[in-house]
């Protein structure tokens, strides 16, 4: 965006003619956020190991398609050279969405799930990041990576997720350092920092009434978040609406932080 802009506020939310990728689109968050960068006229690629999820969701979000793939163990260079074959064209935006959790004492939590949880949440949005960014760079084209932080960027929220926790602590630092590396060249990391969302990974944990309650108390808004509200915040790091952002996590929690 520049002085020369004559676009009005609300479109510079818009996406047309831009590619997406949201990794993790077949549910729950990253399904939200695709649904709101096809609403905004992006073409979307879904990225999901689980083909039925994928196909549910094609099916309600616009402009989309799916790309199967398991983000653990794809190789960067083949999903994006995927990505863009099912889009036609390079890749604008990604949005690292995909995730899940495993909770248990950290005396008692197994070397194989944190290896699971630290390559799913960390290691390949940096790998896929990483691919993407050479290929703008090389072109000369801007690009916003959008990056789902937790609210254990900023605090021990729970216990039983060390490595939930430690993951999700590092995507805070690889926004800043992709924000210092890129940004001066027109590409922008960012990242929402989601508080208690309803959605599959907290299900286990909030059908404990105790806890949930618990937990219900401390968030001055009362209740749980829905993933939309997730989706609204990464659009807007998407757009241009947010083209003077880089390096931040937005935190999006109800009020929790505050109280």
């Amino acid at each position: 965006m520049n002085d020369k802009d004559n676009r009005s506020v609300l479109d510079l939310f818009r996406l047309d003619g831009r590619r997406v990728v949201v990794t993790g689109g077949g549910r729950g968050i990253g399904r939200a956020m695709a649904q709101a960068m096809g609403e905004a006229g992006a073409d979307v690629a879904l990225v999901s190991r689980t083909r039925e999820q994928l196909d549910a969701a094609v099916g309600s979000v616009p402009n989309s398609v799916a790309v199967p793939a398991d983000v653990m163990t794809v190789d960067p260079v083949s999903l994006l050279d995927d990505c863009q074959d099912a889009l036609g064209g390079a890749v604008d935006v990604v949005v690292h969405a995909a995730g899940f959790q495993h909770r248990q004492p950290i005396v008692d939590f197994p070397p194989e799930q944190w290896d699971r949880i630290l390559s799913v949440h960390l290691t390949a949005p940096f790998r896929i990041s990483q691919e993407l960014g050479r290929r703008q760079l090389a072109d000369g084209r801007p690009g916003s990576h959008v990056f789902i932080g937790s609210l254990n960027n900023f605090q021990s929220v729970v216990p039983d997720i060390p490595a939930y926790a430690a993951a999700k602590s590092g995507v805070g630092a690889l926004v800043r350092a992709i924000s210092k590396e890129w940004s001066g060249r027109g590409i922008r990391a960012n990242g929402v920092a989601p508080g208690w969302v309803r959605t599959e990974l907290t299900e286990s944990l909030f059908s404990d009434r105790e806890k949930a309650d618990g937990i219900l108390s401390r968030i001055p808004m009362g209740r749980l978040a829905e993933p939309a509200e997730m989706a609204s915040v990464a659009l807007f790091l998407a757009s241009d609406a947010s083209s003077y952002i880089t390096g931040q996590m937005i935190v999006v929690d109800g009020g929790w932080t505050t109280s």
